[in-house]
């Protein structure tokens, strides 16, 4: 699992052939926050520019 500062991961959610979602717990605040993680470290250029839209979407 991944670990960022204030943030708790309580599970892992879904899993595709290209990212990984989670479900975890903001600390300072106790949000609950979505997280959504690229599988590779140098996705193409296609793949960047359609997580780019989702974000802008969410």
């Amino acid at each position: 699992m991944i670990a960022l500062p204030d943030i708790v991961v309580d599970a892992q959610i879904y899993s595709s052939n290209n990212s990984l979602v989670y479900r975890g717990i903001k600390l300072s605040d106790r949000t609950p926050v979505i997280l959504k993680v690229l599988k590779q470290d140098y996705p193409t250029a296609s793949k960047l520019t359609r997580y780019r839209q989702e974000y802008e979407i969410t």
